[in-house]
């Protein structure tokens, strides 16, 4: 199915919810060779880093990133966006939107080649009840993903919400999907040490984090420089020293399948 195709199928849905749900005004639209969204006076947009593969060279997926312009053009801060939400239903109307959006234009860019790193706002998985991960694998399915394709990366709250986030990964996990895990700060890990589940991945943005810290996995390294994924095993060396890099560090289970995409 074309992808303007697609797009003007979601708008309809999209529009049936809005009339019959009270949601914000939504839709797709295409601009130049990429697709933009609106919700509200908002609108979206994506762009993407590569994810490379153990030489360093060949790229085995995309992490996707929102921009997000106010009706002035302003650029926004897409969790200054989220925390403005006060409808749990507008928050999970808005997740969705921009993960379809970042999906199309994911399809658009690189013809669905390779492993798609989508982020979930943790405010949606506080906000959805049950069946974490059953429409969108739906929307994936419209647009010829399977969830095995896809990561779906998060970043946990509070001990009083870890049931939800537990309860959303087991989801997650049973219906294909890739779990990632973001750790912000030494915080955190308590938080991550007290999942039931163990993650596929696990982005660490602090370079005192990953020092001292020896999570309890047996993992791949990832090392990343300008957002660009570099991998390689615990056994073998980085291509270059981690105080040459931003700090981020990502670990992989060794079961996970992303390298094999």
């Amino acid at each position: 199915m074309p992808l303007t195709v697609l797009m003007d199928y979601f708008n309809e849905q999209l529009q049936l919810n809005a009339r019959t749900r009270s949601l914000p005004a939504t839709g797709f639209y295409q601009a130049s060779d990429m697709f933009g969204a609106r919700f509200g006076s908002l609108t979206f947009g994506s762009y993407f880093f590569c994810i490379l593969g153990p030489d360093g060279k060949h790229v085995i997926g995309y992490d996707s990133e929102t921009l997000v312009r106010s009706a002035t053009g302003n650029e926004l801060n897409i969790d200054e966006v989220y925390a403005a939400l006060d409808e749990p239903e507008h928050i999970i109307q808005l997740d969705r939107l921009v993960r379809t959006l970042h999906s199309l234009n994911y399809l658009q860019r690189f013809s669905g080649n390779g492993i798609l790193s989508l982020k979930v706002h943790p405010r949606h998985i506080t906000s959805v009840g049950e069946n974490y991960g059953k429409v969108f694998e739906a929307i994936l399915s419209d647009c010829g993903l399977g969830p095995e394709r896809v990561l779906l990366r998060t970043h946990l709250l509070n001990a009083s919400s870890l049931p939800r986030f537990q309860q959303a990964f087991f989801d997650y996990r049973e219906r294909g999907y890739q779990i990632g895990v973001d750790v912000r700060g030494s915080e955190d890990l308590p938080l991550l040490h007290s999942l039931e589940l163990e993650p596929d991945v696990i982005f660490v943005h602090e370079p005192e984090i990953a020092d001292r810290w020896q999570p309890p996995l047996s993992s791949l390294k990832i090392f990343s420089k300008s957002r660009h994924y570099l991998v390689t095993t615990d056994e073998s060396s980085p291509h270059a020293q981690l105080s040459e890099f931003d700090g981020s560090v990502v670990r992989f289970r060794q079961s996970a399948n992303l390298a094999n995409v």
